[in-house]
């Protein structure tokens, strides 16, 4: 089941790139947007799909509950663990997942990832919108990743080109 149906175009990445440009929304020192990646703006533009319980904020918990469910998904043997082909179900899953890759997850580099690692990994959205470091995107928090659609919509629908991406880029196929 597909989750994350966003693409985000090139023309995010080149008004991200002109930052220092007057007129840009995300210019000058306090944009949070000013020193992300594009692999960090694409969990960014993802972070209202992972409000499970429609409230307008994001938890840390909500974020493990969903990758919980990802990886159950993936986990084929049920051996509490996934392979890199495993890991493959959650990427069809959710295609941010190709960013976030299997060596993302994989903490002890083992070649395998187990739950624990994946709930617990660092999620880049957290990073550049939780301010206040309360393990939430709130409501005021969460109006930044409208700011990042907006621009995406606003440019048109073509997709960064992201290695080990389809033709559709990152995000639903």
């Amino acid at each position: 089941m597909a989750r994350f149906g966003l693409a985000v175009p090139i023309t995010l990445c080149a008004a991200l790139a002109a930052a220092g440009c007057g007129g840009n929304p995300f210019s000058g020192g306090g944009s949070p947007f000013s020193k992300a990646s594009t692999n960090e703006l694409l969990f960014v533009s993802a972070a209202p799909t992972w409000d499970l319980d429609k409230n307008n904020a994001v938890t840390c918990e909500e974020w493990q509950k969903y990758t919980s469910e990802l990886f159950a998904e993936g986990d084929a043997n049920k051996d509490g663990f996934l392979t890199a082909e495993e890991y493959q179900t959650v990427i069809k899953a959710d295609r941010l997942f190709e960013t976030a890759d299997h060596a993302y997850f994989d903490a002890n580099k083992d070649g395998k990832v187990a739950l624990q690692e994946m709930t617990s990994k660092s999620n880049p959205a957290f990073e550049i919108l939780d301010k206040n470091k309360d393990c939430q995107i709130g409501s005021d928090e969460i109006v930044q990743t409208r700011q990042v659609q907006q621009l995406k919509s606003s440019g048109g629908d073509a997709p960064i080109d992201m290695p080990g991406s389809g033709p559709g880029g990152p995000g639903r196929p």
